[in-house]
């Protein structure tokens, strides 16, 4: 039994997500199969693009250091892949804050597309009612989280969740955007949870072990070992979102070698990416 089904009714694994073979030069990735129609969710791994060490290789941040071009080349080629316009593509500057932002006008559409600068910033949620608008957040560690809302007016919204975002209310706050702007009913929201670090891997100090325990409880800290998952859904579950709706790719970034880590891998190194958008 894995750690989902022990810790978390309803929570699904890898049998959530189907797995999509490689085109041309790009990684492995996962598509999520439980989307509402519609709606499309994919996370990336690190393999496939054209950054070298230490971003090899398909890094999708602009701010870690890697050239501007091979980032550019690499997220082309992702968007390519997925059949959407690569300048459509829109980022926000992530911060490690808990703010959300709405991507609602055809104007800000490709904003963050092909560099670092954003109109989304700071922000480290962004979240859409637009069609052929693709959101895309890139990680090394924190916890993508992805809600995607179905029915008459369909959205969707991509989260930047690490520890201090979660502690924050980075999840409450996305699931309030998509209710209180855009009439979701967090009820039918799906959420798909992508590669994180893991307890396994996720030691932290004792004082910040001791805010994540006081904010969460018991199931998202052992020791001094932070659960960046559990944290997640034990706040989407309190945000109106069934556990039934909750799905978690539970693979540890620290631990698989096939996605970036900015702890294993000392602070240098590039991301991968959590993209979602609406036909």
């Amino acid at each position: 039994m894995n750690r989902n089904q022990s810790l978390f009714d309803g929570i699904n694994s890898h049998a959530s997500f189907s797995k999509v073979n490689p085109v041309f030069r790009l990684p492995l990735g996962w598509k999520f199969s439980r989307a509402p129609a519609g709606v499309n969710v994919f996370f990336t791994m690190r393999n496939g693009g054209v950054s070298e060490p230490p971003y090899e290789s398909l890094n999708l941040g602009f701010h870690v250091g890697d050239d501007r071009e091979h980032v550019s080349q690499n997220r082309t080629a992702l968007a390519e892949m997925l059949g959407v316009d690569p300048a459509a593509i829109t980022s926000p500057r992530q911060r490690h804050t808990p703010k959300p932002m709405l991507l609602e006008r055809d104007e800000q559409v490709g904003s963050g597309a092909f560099g670092e600068e954003s109109l989304f910033d700071p922000c480290d949620g962004l979240i859409t009612a637009l069609p052929n608008a693709p959101i895309l957040l890139h990680f090394a560690d924190c916890l993508p989280v992805v809600l995607a809302a179905g029915g008459r007016r369909p959205a969707v919204g991509a989260l930047h969740a690490g520890r201090r975002g979660l502690a924050a209310g980075v999840i409450a706050n996305g699931v309030a955007v998509m209710k209180n702007e855009l009439g979701a009913d967090p009820g039918r929201i799906v959420a798909a949870l992508g590669p994180a670090i893991g307890p396994c891997c996720y030691e932290v100090g004792p004082r910040a072990a001791q805010v994540f325990k006081a904010r969460f409880g018991p199931e998202a800290v052992t020791g001094n070992r932070a659960d960046l998952a559990a944290a997640a859904i034990i706040d989407l579950k309190a945000s109106g979102i069934p556990a039934a709706n909750i799905h978690l790719l539970d693979i540890c970034t620290s631990c698989d070698k096939h996605f970036y880590s900015y702890r294993r891998d000392g602070g240098v190194t590039g991301r991968h990416g959590a993209i979602a958008w609406l036909e």
